[in-house]
C-alpha cells in the first residue's frame, strides 16, 4: 500500500465499519467512528492553518487522543513529535527547540505533569495548546475535544503526504548520548506494520493490548500501527501496570500481548497469574533484550495457549525488524531474536565493512523499506547510512546456520580485557540465568593488569538474599577468565529507560561511587 499511512483506517472502516477499533476504560469506538473522528481532527487542524510538514508535539499516553491525532496529523502531512511524560520542562523545551512544533496536545493530569507542561509553555511558544484529561491553566489553551468539532469530510488530496514524507519523529532513548531524532516516513510505517502482521499472523479478530509508551516506537508502531494494519481491536492502557494487565487480558480476551522481559518479571513479581484466566493469549512477544530460559518457561506456563515469539528492532527500523515465528520452538525465542522479515535484509560486517561468515560476531547492517532515510539532524547520519540502502546499527550480533540473529549488545559497550573482546550482553545472559538473579548489567572499568575488567551490577529477584561468592564461583567454573566480571555490585536500585531496560549510561556515570 502507498500514500498516507492513516488511510489504513479509512480502508478498515469501509471493510468493517462496526468492528471495534479500540476500547478505552471500557468505552468502545468502532472503526467507522474512529475514521470520522480522524477526519474531524484533520480538518480542524487545516482550519487552523496547519500545513504539510508542520509539527505537532504530543505529551499523551495510549488513549483516544493520541490515536486520533497520530492518524489525523498523518492524513494532512503533519509530523508528530511525541514527548516523554517523564521529561522535565527543560528537557522537553530542548526537543521543541530542535523540532519547532506549532501545536502541543498534552495531558493536564496528574499535577506533576501539569506543572511541567505549564512551565514548558512558558519556555517555548506554541501557537495552539490542547489539553486532555484535566484542565490546563494557560490562557488560550483549549480542551482536546475542540478538535473533534471539525467537518467529517475526507481530507483533500492536495494535503496527502507522499510515501517518503516524514510522519513521526521518535527520539532515541539517549542511553548513549544526545537523543537522535529518527524520522519515520509513511513508507516505513506501511512496511513495518505489514511485516509485523504477516510474520505473526495478526488478524482482525485479534485483541491487542496497547500499553507501551507513545514516545517509543514500541507504542506507535509495534502495537498501534500493526493493530490498525490488521484491523484488530486495541485495548488502550495509559501505562503498564502488572495487575491491570492481567485483569485486562481476562476481561477482554486479549490474544496479542507483549513487552520487554522486565515487564514480564514485574508481572510475576507483583501479581498472581494463576488467579486469572489467561487462556485467550495466543501470541506473547518478548523483545528489547534476550530472555533467560527461566523467564521463557515462566511465560509459557502463565499463558498456556500462547506461542512465545522474540524480535529485534529499533527506532531507525520503525519497530521490529527480525522475528521468530509462532511455528518456531520456544528455544528460538530464548536464544535468538529471529530472522528478518521477507524483503528485509541483515548482514554482519567487520570493522572495515567486509561481510563476515556465519557464526562470527560483527556489526549488524540492515536494509529494507522500514529503515529510515536519515535522522532529523543530518550531522547524525555520518557513519550510519552507508549507501545502497544499508544502515549501520551500532549493534553487535552474529547469525546462526539458519540465519537467526544472536544479539551481542552495543558496539560501544564492548571492551577488551587481556587482549580479548568481551561482549557484555553475553555475560549478562549468563548471569541472568543464575537462580535468584532478576537481571544484570555489565560494563568495563580500567585495570592496571588486564587493561579493562568487567563490573557486574546484579539485581536479585524480590526477597532473594543472593550468595555473591557462590555466583563468583559459578562464573569461574563456566566462563573464560577474561570474560569473568572482577567486581560485583548487588543492588535493586538501577535507572531504567521508558520501556524498562537498564540505562547503562547512568550507571557508568556513577560507577566510581558504586565502586567506592
Amino acid at each position: 500500500m502507498t500514500g498516507p499511512f492513516p488511510n489504513i483506517i479509512k480502508q478498515r472502516a469501509q471493510e468493517r465499519p462496526d468492528h471495534i477499533a479500540y476500547y478505552f476504560f471500557e468505552q468502545p469506538v468502532t472503526y467507522g467512528e474512529f475514521d470520522r473522528q480522524i477526519d474531524q481532527a484533520a480538518n480542524a487542524l487545516l482550519n487552523m492553518g496547519m500545513k504539510p510538514g508542520d509539527k505537532i508535539a504530543t505529551l499523551l499516553p495510549q488513549s483516544p487522543a493520541f490515536s486520533t491525532l497520530f492518524m489525523a496529523a498523518g492524513r494532512i502531512g503533519m509530523v508528530v513529535v511525541p514527548l516523554d511524560p517523564r521529561f522535565k520542562a527543560g528537557e522537553m523545551q530542548a526537543l521543541c527547540e530542535r523540532t519547532k512544533p506549532r501545536i502541543l496536545a498534552t495531558l493536564a493530569f496528574p499535577e506533576e505533569i501539569k506543572a511541567e507542561v505549564e512551565q514548558l509553555a512558558s519556555l517555548y511558544e506554541f501557537e495552539r495548546i490542547f489539553y486532555y484529561m484535566g484542565v490546563l491553566d494557560k490562557p488560550g489553551a483549549l480542551p482536546y475535544e475542540k478538535l473533534l468539532e471539525g467537518d467529517a469530510k475526507p481530507v483533500p488530496e492536495e494535503f496527502h503526504p507522499a510515501d517518503e514524507d516524514p510522519y513521526i519523529i521518535i527520539f532515541t532513548s539517549g542511553t548513549t548520548g544526545r537523543p537522535k531524532g529518527a524520522v519515520i516516513s509513511h513508507k516505513n510505517s506501511w512496511a513495518i506494520s505489514k511485516a509485523t502482521t504477516d510474520m505473526w499472523g495478526i488478524l482482525h479478530t485479534d485483541k491487542v493490548l496497547c500499553n507501551m509508551p507513545t514516545s517509543h516506537v514500541a507504542g506507535t508502531h509495534d502495537l498501534l500501527a500493526a493493530q490498525f494494519y490488521a484491523g484488530a481491536t486495541g485495548i488502550l492502557m495509559p501505562k503498564f501496570d502488572p495487575m491491570e494487565t492481567l485483569a485486562a487480558i481476562e476481561k477482554y480476551g486479549i490474544s496479542y500481548f507483549g513487552g520487554v522481559p522486565t515487564m514480564y518479571r514485574l508481572i510475576f513479581k507483583n501479581a498472581d497469574v494463576t488467579a486469572h484466566d489467561l487462556s485467550s493469549v495466543r501470541l506473547a512477544v518478548l523483545s528489547g533484550e534476550p530472555s533467560s530460559q527461566e523467564l521463557v518457561q515462566q511465560v509459557s506456563q502463565a499463558f498456556p495457549n500462547g506461542r512465545i515469539v522474540a524480535s529485534f528492532g529499533m527506532s531507525e527500523t520503525a519497530g521490529f525488524f527480525t522475528f521468530t515465528t509462532p511455528d518456531d520452538p520456544p528455544e528460538r525465542a530464548e536464544k535468538t531474536e529471529g530472522k528478518p522479515a521477507p524483503g528485509f535484509e541483515m548482514k554482519i560486517v567487520d570493522l572495515h565493512g567486509a561481510d563476515l561468515p556465519v557464526g562470527e560476531v560483527g556489526e549488524m547492517f540492515v536494509r529494507g523499506d522500514s529503515v529510515i532515510n536519515g535522522y532529523m539532524d543530518p550531522e547524525d547520519d555520518k557513519n550510519v547510512f552507508m549507501g545502497d540502502g544499508w544502515m549501520a546499527t551500532g549493534d553487535l550480533g552474529r547469525l546462526d546456520e539458519q540465519g537467526y540473529l544472536i544479539f551481542m549488545g552495543r558496539i560501544k559497550e564492548m571492551y577488551i580485557s587481556g587482549g580479548y573482546n568481551v561482549y557484555p550482553q553475553e555475560i549478562e545472559a549468563f548471569l541472568n540465568a543464575y537462580p535468584g538473579v532478576n537481571t544484570s548489567a555489565v560494563m568495563e572499568t580500567p585495570d592496571e593488569v588486564w587493561g579493562e575488567i568487567g563490573v557486574a551490577f546484579v539485581i536479585p529477584e524480590p526477597g532473594v538474599d543472593l550468595d555473591i561468592e557462590a555466583l563468583k564461583a559459578h562464573c569461574k567454573k563456566h566462563l573464560a577468565d577474561y570474560k569473568r566480571p572482577r567486581k560485583f555490585i548487588v543492588t535493586d536500585d538501577v535507572p531504567r529507560s521508558l520501556i524498562g531496560k537498564v540505562v547503562k549510561k547512568e550507571l557508568k556515570k556513577n560507577l566510581d561511587k558504586y565502586l567506592d
